[in-house]
């Protein structure tokens, strides 16, 4: 039995527990940024794609410029139990010059990212914020394009094909940032350019790969850095450091099921 067809076959029993957050913060008392509620939208789409993994909505939870408790609670609550979380943040941000943390700016302070570290053993966290070396957050900007969507193939095997990325993976916490340290992020009308940049991507993967059925973190990231290139930013996105063999998935496909 061939890799797909045993997917095909078993994608039933493949019932990991996945759920999704999505913090956009365009008003946190500082300037506001008109690209956060894009990001939201577009990821909203995204992850209930089949490119995405076939979220389904109710494994998605978005919070709108909440406070640090909100956060914390949403995280305690919505998050806790789920053997997979991914976490997108868009917003204000800076990383703290005496302890080198990145932190988030949201409604009534500012959250950094171990406070969305989850109990899953398998995580992945997008931040997309500047990364001054301030005590105060810079203000902060970012680029470009429309919505993403492109769906593709049954559903249900597509749900399967995620999920068994996913736990091709090892356990782990993977971290993409929209920039390098002491640099800001672009931001448009539409979102923020790294996280539409890693959209279009996608996009074009899912467009022109006919070899691979699952884009992942790390690819996708690579792919990111090479496409913000073309706009008017000098951010250079990074990840954090993982000795890891295997990446979690960001974009999968059905379509060759059938080549």
């Amino acid at each position: 039995m061939s890799f797909f067809s045993a997917i095909d076959s078993q994608y039933k029993s493949l019932n990991m527990i996945r759920r999704a957050l999505i913090i956009y913060c365009d008003d946190t008392g500082k300037k506001v940024l008109p690209g956060p509620p894009h990001d939201n939208s577009n990821y909203r789409k995204f992850l209930e794609s089949n490119t995405g993994g076939y979220w389904y909505g109710t494994e998605i939870h978005s919070l709108h410029s909440p406070t640090i408790a909100e956060v914390k609670k949403k995280v305690a609550d919505f998050l806790s139990g789920a053997e997979y979380t991914f976490i997108i943040f868009s917003g204000h941000g800076y990383i703290e010059s005496s302890t080198m943390m990145q932190h988030m700016d949201v409604a009534d302070g500012d959250i950094s990212v171990l406070d969305l570290n989850t109990n899953a053993p398998r995580q992945t966290l997008i931040v997309d914020a500047c990364r001054g070396f301030y005590t105060t957050v810079v203000e902060e900007t970012k680029i470009f394009t429309k919505a993403f969507e492109h769906a593709i193939g049954n559903t249900g095997i597509t749900r399967a094909i995620f999920t068994n990325a996913v736990l091709q993976a090892e356990e782990g916490w993977s971290i993409l940032f929209s920039a390098s340290k002491n640099q800001s992020s672009l931001d448009t009308e539409n979102g923020g350019a790294y996280l539409l940049s890693l959209l279009k991507s996608a996009e074009s993967w899912a467009e022109g790969n006919k070899r691979d059925i699952a884009l992942r973190l790390d690819e996708v990231h690579d792919l990111a850095v090479e496409y913000i290139k073309r706009f008017e930013t000098n951010q250079v996105p990074v990840t954090n450091s993982e000795k890891r063999r295997v990446y979690f998935p960001f974009a999968v496909k059905t379509v060759a099921l059938h080549s």
